[in-house]
């Protein structure tokens, strides 16, 4: 066969064809086959090589543990969001079983990570399980005369228009009284309240439990009753002092040790100072802020200077920094105590006394509480020779608040305050190696560059603590401090450097009769601060007010801040995501066209230039003034021309809106001729049978709360087309809410049957 040896072999030309045709055909094999996007599909594959190499980093430095925190959070919040109260049993069992999958799955980190982070999200929701099962004390629904009680004042607070206390119930006579409270809080005739440990009887009328002024509202019933308070009222009179046979309880004894201490406080400060110097100065050294002027405290929160006021975080940094360097200064002055013993940590064990201390002295409320734990884990590592300041540290302390009271996950305060810190610590952290490696040669120039940093770090944590908590605060109070950085800038050296450290002084030279060495300086200081707050009020557009930011754009805003925060390299641009996300889910939500409240006399509707018109007002000012804050109007409860769309007479008032007239009937004679004018009827009293208008009672809105009505669409405007939306959803039922009436039979008329709910309307 040609081409074929004897052999077999195949000839060496025909081999060698073969050889260079595979050879060809090989090459063109190898040879990269031309990508329409090349360019953009490497960029994709190093970036995605990039994050997953981050990823890696994050979590061989164990920086995945500061998620945990979040988890926990986002437990907590699951648990308030639910309609109806979880089962303990199965939020323990879960979390049990995850607990146990999470330390059988510990040799594969994937599924370690994502088992851990169920399991925070699992103890979350649980503990606030646990929180609430503890407390087995049901809602006091008041009767509808007065009580009478007996026993001692554990709190008291003067202010401008009232006195207000807290009262230790002894006993409790009314009829009709469910129960006899435990502790209530009392608004009494200005002048007229004992001091605290004092045994008080005094007549009052309780007030049914507040919830929320409209739905989304801040519910008012919720953090009382996990503070353990039964009900509130106020006193049909001043009360008399009495003997109580029982002795008051430990915690009435203390409060009244605290108490008599702070009056003296405040008084030797009063004979110093005068004024709002002195005002504020008690404020700041006692807690009591019930002096301070309304105009004063308007201007500070116009100007974002009002943290100052409230006993937080910046105190006890001010007065723990004071301690330190004093007690550090005074012992490095004896030189076998700087040489022989641990100065640093005895210095920062002195901060943390007189922190606690501080903590006591000024009243130890929910925000002082939260601010020395944090502060009390940054000392502890002092003591012991850790870093002091790290993101781990804030996320310990925020497991703790949390763990401890739950229910602060809701606090506007806690929200602020760990953002905030979160957002300097790890600021501090990324600009830490640029300080560093900042040196200069001569005093003049090491003088000249700690007054820099020192302006630019002032600078730095106004900007960074004001853009981290801006989302929460325009939430909660619709106010954005459009100087804040201006004025912190130009107040906090006074405050830094004469008011806190000048306070603490007077504090410690007070036992030796010399306080008054100190009080003028940190006058001075408060009169720069209050001039300076004043000067920023003043300027155009200050308290800016809005009403565009709503709970999904701040959580979405929350992450980005968390991604931002807690995340390196790379990894960190996740942040932009969630950030596009606040923005598109921001925006203010629908307005109702109008407002009842439960009371059935506060009625508000929407006049022509979009504005709420407030009936009743004066009758329910809490309220009306939550109405007009979440539209950022800037009028109040006592704002003149505020019922300018109502036309009133001896038996009512009536007012034109989208879907007819509103008439709000003040005496049964009057309801006939408004069941036969008006579209919507709004009565106390019974409404005729054959009553062609829909009529609205304080009965229909018992379980309902306010009632908020939206102008259905696609409604002739000769008819009463309305969709109503109640404060409190007919599926709610929490044990810090009153309870909603047993589901009627079928045939029978349901309570409050004329209040229609959202659902009925959509259906």
């Amino acid at each position: 066969m040609a081409g074929t040896s004897n052999t077999g072999e195949e000839d060496p030309p025909r081999t060698q064809m073969r050889g260079a045709r595979a050879a060809v055909w090989g090459a063109a094999r190898a040879l990269p086959r031309p990508r329409p996007f090349g360019a953009l599909s490497d960029l994709r594959e190093r970036l995605l090589a990039g994050l997953a190499a981050d990823i890696r980093a994050e979590a061989e430095a164990g920086r995945l543990v500061l998620w945990l925190p979040v988890l926990f959070a986002a437990g907590i919040l699951l648990y308030f969001g639910a309609d109806q109260e979880p089962s303990l049993l199965a939020g323990l069992l879960l979390t049990a079983a995850l607990l146990a999958a999470t330390l059988a799955a510990r040799a594969h980190v994937f599924s370690f990570a994502v088992l851990a982070g169920a399991t925070a999200l699992a103890c979350g929701f649980t503990l606030a399980c646990l929180q609430t099962a503890r407390i087995t004390r049901p809602i006091l629904i008041p009767p509808a005369g007065s009580v009478r009680l007996t026993g001692f004042v554990e709190h008291l607070e003067k202010r401008a228009s009232a006195d207000r206390i807290l009262l230790r119930v002894g006993t409790a006579q009314a009829k009709g009284l469910d129960f006899k409270p435990e502790r209530v809080r009392l608004s009494l005739p200005r002048g007229s309240a004992p001091t605290v440990g004092t045994g008080i009887a005094v007549s009052v009328r309780l007030l049914p439990p507040l919830g929320p002024a409209m739905v989304g509202a801040h519910d008012f019933g919720r953090a009382p009753w996990f503070a353990g308070i039964d009900a509130v009222g106020f006193a049909l009179g001043p009360p008399k002092r009495t003997n109580l046979a029982q002795a008051p309880p430990l915690s009435v004894r203390v409060a009244a040790l605290v108490h008599t201490v702070r009056v003296a406080l405040a008084a030797r400060i009063r004979l110093v100072l005068s004024g709002s110097a002195a005002d504020i100065a008690v404020a700041l050294v006692t807690g009591d802020r019930s002096s301070i002027a309304p105009a004063v405290e308007e201007s500070m929160r116009l100007s974002g200077l009002t943290h100052v006021l409230s006993i937080s975080g910046l105190h006890m940094a001010l007065v723990a920094g004071t301690l330190f360097a004093l007690v550090r200064g005074l012992l490095a002055l004896f030189p076998p105590l700087a040489l022989g013993a641990p100065v640093k940590s005895l210095a920062a064990l002195c901060a943390l006394i007189g922190s606690a201390l501080y903590l006591v002295l000024s009243g130890n409320d929910v925000a002082a509480q939260r601010s020395f734990l944090m502060l009390g884990l940054v000392l502890l590592g002092v003591i012991v020779g850790r870093a002091a300041l790290t993101l781990r540290s804030v996320a310990v302390a925020a497991v703790l608040v949390l763990a401890a009271a739950p229910i602060s996950v809701l606090d506007p305060g806690m929200q602020m305050s760990f953002a905030a810190t979160l957002a300097l610590v790890a600021a501090f952290e990324r600009l830490r190696p640029l300080r560093l490696g900042w040196t200069v040669e001569g005093r003049v120039a090491r003088v000249a560059l700690k007054a820099a940093l020192f302006v630019g770090g002032l600078a730095m944590t106004s900007l960074v603590a004001g853009l981290a908590t801006a989302p929460y605060g325009a939430l909660h109070f619709q106010r954005i401090g459009a100087y804040g950085l201006l004025s912190n800038l130009a107040a906090m050296p006074a405050v830094s450097f004469l008011v806190m450290p000048f306070g603490l002084l007077g504090v410690l030279l007070l036992p030796f009769g010399l306080d008054s060495l100190a009080w003028p300086v940190m006058g001075l200081g408060l009169d720069i601060m209050v001039g300076v707050s004043d000067k920023v009020a003043a300027l155009p557009g200050a308290g800016l007010r809005t009403d565009w930011f709503n709970p999904p754009s701040v959580l979405a805003a929350s992450l980005a801040l968390l991604c931002l925060c807690l995340l390196r390299g790379r990894l960190a641009a996740i942040a932009v995501l969630p950030a596009l996300v606040a923005l598109v889910l921001g925006g203010a939500a629908p307005r109702p066209d109008i407002l009842i409240a439960p009371n059935g006399r506060t009625v508000a509707v929407r006049d022509g230039d979009g504005k709420l018109s407030i009936l009743g007002a004066s009758s329910n000012r809490m309220v009306a003034e939550q109405w007009l804050s979440r539209e950022s109007d800037t009028r109040t409860a006592q704002s003149e021309g505020l019922e300018d769309a109502f036309r009133c007479d001896p038996l009512g008032c009536t007012a034109t809106t989208p879907g007819g007239t509103l008439a709000v009937s003040r005496r049964p004679e009057g309801l006939e001729a408004d069941c036969l004018n008006a579209a919507l009827v709004v009565t106390p009293h019974p409404a005729p049978r054959k009553c062609p208008a829909k009529v609205i009672t304080p009965a229909d809105m018992a379980h309902t709360g306010t009632l908020a009505l939206f102008r259905a669409p696609d409604t002739p405007s000769s008819q009463a087309g309305w969709r109503i939306v109640p404060a409190r959803s007919p599926r709610q039922q929490r044990p810090w809410m009153p309870p909603l009436p047993p589901v009627a039979a079928e045939g029978e008329a349901e309570p409050g049957a004329a209040a229609q709910t959202e659902d009925d309307a959509a259906r």
